[in-house]
């Protein structure tokens, strides 16, 4: 009988039971391994050795729905967090709220993200709760206060009395900093913001335009220098405002948005999904 280690090496999570899943170990572990700091694999197919936990609230930043135990990263993200929100803070553009980043030692989730797996992930809040503002969230606020759309999601339209004129500075900010790989908006949002920088723009490259993210932007980082198991993504070569966002308002995107589109063929046989890196079941393991 295969063990769950093996189990995790040979890519089999994706094909377990409920009850299995519901016992992801990746879940069940509280504390970062006690090696060195290390993002391992891909962003959809990782973990992360010696994370570093980000603190409930610092300058120009607050953590939100910490009950989910997701706010570890990569001491890289934590150092990114940490500056953009100082920055954030410094040019009067308010406190962020920072949800998910990672588990503990990374890994798969049960549900809410493919993503997230190598603690170089983290979502941020487009709105800003005054509270926040003013002193530290109690542990019931944390987990209850609600984010506010910029987006309807589902009239894929973009929520004009939502929206926050400080909003395309801090994305700027943030994609503007090297560390930064992407950053995901939902395609209203983007489409504004292509609409309000002209052609003053080649900072937008790296926003891209992602099915949900209208209550959050999305940020990933580049892997770390000196991170050998890190896997990275292809750069991004789309021009800035072009072919690839027009995509999202195209009949194609609407029929497929409102389930009219014609059903893709079937594959004969449902794919593999990748092995885990053979290093991650050493850091499942790890005190």
């Amino acid at each position: 009988m295969k063990t769950f280690y093996s189990m995790l090496l040979t890519g089999a999570l994706a094909g377990l039971s409920s009850a299995a899943i519901a016992a992801n170990p990746w879940e069940q572990i509280s504390s970062p391994s006690s090696q060195a700091p290390q993002s391992i694999g891909g962003y959809t197919n990782g973990c992360l050795s010696g994370a570093q936990e980000l603190p409930l609230r610092g300058e120009g930043f607050q953590l939100v729905r910490t009950g989910r135990d997701r706010h570890y990263g990569s001491p890289a993200l934590v150092d990114f967090l940490t500056d953009f929100s100082g920055e954030v803070a410094e040019q009067g553009l308010g406190r962020l709220q920072i949800g998910d980043m990672s588990m503990a030692r990374g890994g798969p989730f049960s549900s809410g993200h493919r993503s997230h797996q190598t603690g170089l992930d983290a979502d941020i809040w487009y709105s800003q709760d005054p509270r926040a503002r003013q002193r530290p969230l109690s542990a019931w606020e944390r987990d209850n206060i609600s984010a506010i759309p910029l987006a309807d999601a589902g009239q894929h339209r973009l929520i004009e009395a939502n929206w926050d004129n400080r909003v395309p500075r801090i994305l700027r900010l943030a994609s503007e900093d090297p560390r930064v790989e992407r950053i995901f908006v939902h395609p209203t949002i983007k489409r504004r913001l292509c609409e309000t920088a002209g052609s003053d723009n080649d900072w937008l490259r790296k926003i891209r335009p992602w099915w949900g993210h209208n209550y959050h932007f999305h940020v990933r980082l580049a892997c770390p220098e000196g991170d050998s198991h890190c896997v990275p993504q292809q750069p991004v070569r789309n021009e800035a405002c072009g072919q690839d966002l027009d995509w999202w308002f195209s009949d194609e995107f609407y029929a497929q948005l409102r389930g009219t589109a014609p059903p893709k063929p079937k594959p004969k046989k449902k794919p593999e999904p990748p092995p885990m890196p053979q290093q991650c079941a050493q850091v499942l393991r790890s005190p």
